[in-house]
C-alpha cells in the first residue's frame, strides 16, 4: 500500500468519505430547492482498486444518510430523468446544476476539493 505511508492512506480514505458526505449534502440541497424532495440519485463510480477498497464504507455513508439503493431502471422512472430516457421529448438539462441555471437560480457553493494526489502517498 503506497510505500506503507499509512498517514497519507488514512487521509486519502477519510477525504474520500468526507467528499461523499459533502456531495450528499450539496445534491440534496439542490434537489430540495428544485423539487422539494430527494430525486433518486445515480451513483457513478470508477472501477479501480481504491474504489473497491472503499465501497463498503461508502455504502455505509449513504445508508447512514437514509439512502436506499434501487436499480438504474427504477431511478430512471422518476420525472427528473424523463427527458433523458424518452427520446420523443425535447432535450432538457440533465443535471441538477443545469436545471438550477436554466431556472436562473443561484448555485450554492460546491463541495470543497479533496486533497490532491501529488501531496499524498509519496
Amino acid at each position: 500500500k503506497a510505500k506503507d505511508d499509512n498517514k497519507s492512506i488514512a487521509l486519502l480514505e477519510s477525504s474520500y468519505l468526507d467528499a461523499a458526505k459533502e456531495s450528499i449534502n450539496y445534491y440534496r440541497q439542490l434537489s430540495q430547492q428544485l423539487y422539494h424532495r430527494d430525486i433518486p440519485y445515480v451513483l457513478l463510480m470508477h472501477v479501480g482498486a481504491f474504489d473497491a477498497e472503499m465501497l463498503p464504507r461508502l455504502l455505509k455513508v449513504y445508508r447512514s444518510a437514509g439512502f436506499q439503493f434501487v436499480t438504474l431502471e427504477e431511478a430512471e422512472n422518476d420525472d427528473f430523468y424523463r427527458n433523458d430516457t424518452d427520446l420523443r421529448l425535447p432535450v432538457s438539462p440533465d443535471s441538477l446544476e443545469q436545471v438550477m441555471s436554466a431556472r436562473g437560480l443561484p448555485l450554492p457553493a460546491p463541495p470543497a476539493p479533496a486533497p490532491q494526489p501529488d501531496t499524498l502517498c509519496r
